[in-house]
C-alpha cells in the first residue's frame, strides 16, 4: 500500500531546517516513510512506540552513562519497532556515537542523524507535520476533484462506462464495477488489453453478492505473483448491490485509490438506483399495454393493438408467451428478485433479434415474443432453454420453472397463448416432472387442464379415485401410490415389486384391494383408462 499522505525520510532531510544536520548511517535508499514524530526523553518511551515509520527525536544525554553494548541493544529495540530514523542532539552531551554503534544501525536500516543543537524539537514537529498535512490536503483535493468529475459525468447523462473512464484518468490500476443486481461487470478493456481476461476471471469469481459490507484489501495470484486487490462495497437502499474492485497490477494500490473509489461508490450507487427506477417505470407502462392485450374485452384488446407499433409489434405476426417463475423457500424481496430475473431475460432477448416484451406481474414474469415468418416450436424451444440455463446459472439460490404457451397468429390471439403458458407452468410446478413445459407437448393434460370442464373433472375424480384416496387416509396405506406405479411399470408385477421394494405377493394383494375398493377390473381397457385418467385429474386438481 502507498500512502501519499506520508512523507519520505529523503524529503525530510532535504528540508532547510536540517541543512546543518548530518546523516551518520549509510543507506542505499532513503525512501523510508515517515508517519509521525515522537520525542524520546528516556529509554522507557520504546514501550510506547506503536506506529511504524516514526521519526524519533532525542539527545545525547540518554547515552552519557550507557556502555556501547547497551547503546547497541537500545538501537536494536528501536529498530524492532520499525522506527524510520533517530535524530540525536549529540553535542554538547557526548562527543560522538561510537563507529560500531553506527555500523549496527546501518545494518538495521535505522537512519541516525546528528541533529544540530540549535534546531528545536518544536520546530521539527511543526515543519514535518506541515509537510504531512500539505500532502494530505493534496490527496483530499484529488479525491474531491475525482468526485466532482464523476458527478459531472452522471449529471451530463453518462452511464457506468463513462464513470469508469473518468475514474481511470487518475487511477491507473484496472478498475471493475460488479453489479450483483443486474449481473453485470463493467470495465475498460482498452486500459489493460493484455491482462483484462485474467483479471476478469478473478472478478467473476467474487461471489460476495451483498453478504459482505466491509472493505476488503487483500492479495491474489496474478501471473505467478502476488498483487494487491481492493474491494469496496456499493450500497443502495442500505444493501450491498455491488462492489468496486481494483488490482495493483503494475503499482501498489495507493491511499488515494482507496479514498477516491470510496467517494465514487456513492455516485455509482445513484447510477444503480437510476437503472432500477427506469426498469420499474418501463415495466409499469408495458403492464398497461399488456393488461389490455390479454383482456377478454375485445374493446380493450383493440385499444392495445392500436398501440402495438410503439413496441415494434405487428398485428398479423405469430406470437408466443412464456411464463417464468423464479422461486425460493427463503424470505426475500419478491420485487427485487423479479426485477433481476427480468433484466437477465432482457439481455437474452436483445440477442434474439425479434420484437419482445418482458413484464413483471405479481410474482411472475411474462415474456411476449413476436416470431419471424416461418419460425415455430423449434425456435421457441431453443430460446426457452437458453433463458432457463442463464437463470439457473446466474440465480443459483432460486428454482426456475417455465411454462410455454402455443404459438398463435395475430395480436388479438395473444391472450390464448398466455392461458396456455399459465397452465404449462402449473403443470411444471405440480404434476409434470420437468422445469420447462410446453403446452403443446402436454398430451392429455392439455384437455384435463381446461378450466371449463373442472366441475366435471371433480365429479369424475370423486366417482373413480376418491374412495381409494379416503381409504389410504383412514388406514394409512399407499394404495394410490401403488396404482400410480402400476401405470408407470405398464402393469409389470416384477418391476412394480422392485420399484416399491415390496414382495411380489404383496403387490398382488394391493392390486386386488384397489380393484375391490374402486369397483373396477384392471383387465378391462375401459376401467384401466378411467383409473389412469382419474390419477391425472388428481394431480391437476391437487385434491
Amino acid at each position: 500500500m502507498i500512502n501519499e499522505s506520508n512523507v519520505l525520510l529523503k524529503e525530510v532531510l532535504e528540508l532547510p531546517l536540517f541543512k546543518t544536520s548530518k546523516l551518520l548511517t549509510e543507506h542505499e535508499d532513503l525512501n523510508m516513510q515517515v508517519t509521525s514524530v515522537n520525542v524520546m526523553l528516556d529509554k522507557e518511551i520504546i514501550d510506547w512506540i506503536g506506529q511504524d515509520g516514526q521519526l524519533i527525536l532525542t539527545t545525547g544525554q540518554i547515552f552519557e552513562k550507557v556502555s556501547v553494548k547497551e547503546q547497541i541493544e537500545l538501537f536494536k529495540a528501536i529498530a524492532e519497532k520499525n522506527v524510520t530514523a533517530v535524530f540525536i542532539k549529540i553535542t554538547p552531551y557526548i562527543e560522538a556515537l561510537e563507529p560500531e554503534v553506527i555500523k549496527v544501525c546501518s545494518e538495521l536500516n535505522l537512519a541516525v542523524v546528528d541533529l544540530d543543537y540549535q534546531v528545536s524539537f518544536t520546530e521539527i514537529f511543526s515543519t514535518v507535520y506541515s509537510l504531512m498535512f500539505a500532502r494530505q490536503s493534496a490527496v483530499l483535493q484529488r479525491v474531491e476533484n475525482l468526485h466532482k468529475d464523476t458527478m459531472n459525468v452522471v449529471i451530463n447523462g453518462g452511464n457506468l462506462d463513462d464513470i469508469l473512464r473518468s475514474i481511470q484518468k487518475t487511477i491507473t490500476s484496472p478498475v471493475f464495477i460488479r453489479d450483483y443486481y443486474f449481473e453485470d461487470t463493467y470495465f475498460i478493456k482498452k486500459a489493460f488489453e493484455d491482462d483484462y481476461a485474467l483479471l476478469y476471471e478473478n472478478i467473476e469469481g467474487i461471489q460476495l453478492d451483498g453478504k459482505n459490507s466491509k472493505l476488503i484489501w487483500d492479495t491474489v495470484t496474478f501471473k505467478e505473483r502476488e498483487i494487491e486487490r481492493l474491494i469496496i462495497p456499493i450500497f443502495v437502499k442500505n444493501q450491498v448491490f455491488g462492489h468496486i474492485v481494483t488490482y495493483g497490477k503494475d503499482y501498489a494500490i495507493s491511499n488515494y485509490d482507496k479514498l477516491g473509489l470510496e467517494a465514487t461508490s456513492n455516485i455509482i450507487a445513484l447510477e444503480f438506483l437510476k437503472k432500477i427506477s427506469v426498469q420499474e417505470v418501463e415495466n409499469k407502462y408495458k403492464l398497461e399495454f399488456f393488461d389490455d392485450l390479454i383482456a377478454l374485452d375485445e374493446v380493450r384488446r383493440q385499444k392495445a393493438i392500436e398501440r402495438a407499433s410503439n413496441f415494434r409489434f405487428s398485428e398479423s405476426a405469430n406470437y408466443v408467451i412464456i411464463d417464468v417463475n423464479v422461486s425460493s423457500k427463503q424470505t426475500i424481496d419478491e420485487s427485487e428478485k423479479a426485477l433481476k430475473a427480468a433484466y437477465l431475460i432482457e439481455m437474452i432477448c436483445k440477442d434474439m433479434g425479434r420484437a419482445y416484451m418482458i413484464l413483471n406481474k405479481s410474482d411472475r414474469i411474462y415474456v411476449l415474443i413476436m416470431l419471424k415468418e416461418g419460425e415455430g416450436a423449434t425456435t421457441v424451444k431453443k430460446y426457452v432453454k437458453y433463458i432457463y440455463d442463464i437463470l439457473k446459472s446466474k440465480m443459483k439460490k432460486y428454482q426456475t420453472q417455465i411454462g410455454v404457451g402455443r404459438i398463435y397468429k395475430g395480436l388479438n390471439q395473444v391472450h390464448k397463448s398466455l392461458q396456455d403458458a399459465i397452465k404449462a407452468l402449473e403443470a411444471a410446478t405440480y404434476y409434470i416432472e420437468d422445469e420447462i413445459v410446453l403446452f403443446e407437448e402436454m398430451g392429455i393434460y392439455k384437455i384435463l387442464s381446461n378450466s371449463a370442464i373442472q366441475t366435471e373433472l371433480e365429479i369424475f375424480y370423486k366417482d373413480i379415485l376418491e374412495p381409494l384416496a379416503l381409504y389410504d387416509k383412514r388406514k394409512d396405506t399407499e394404495l394410490v401410490k401403488t396404482l400410480e406405479v402400476y401405470y408407470e411399470c405398464n402393469g409389470n408385477l416384477k418391476k412394480m415389486s422392485e420399484h416399491l421394494y415390496t414382495h411380489y405377493n404383496t403387490v398382488l394383494y394391493r392390486l386386488s384391494r384397489i380393484q375391490e375398493i374402486m369397483k373396477i377390473d384392471l383387465d378391462k381397457e375401459e376401467h384401466r383408462y378411467a383409473a389412469q385418467t382419474a390419477l391425472k385429474v388428481h394431480k391437476i386438481l391437487r385434491l
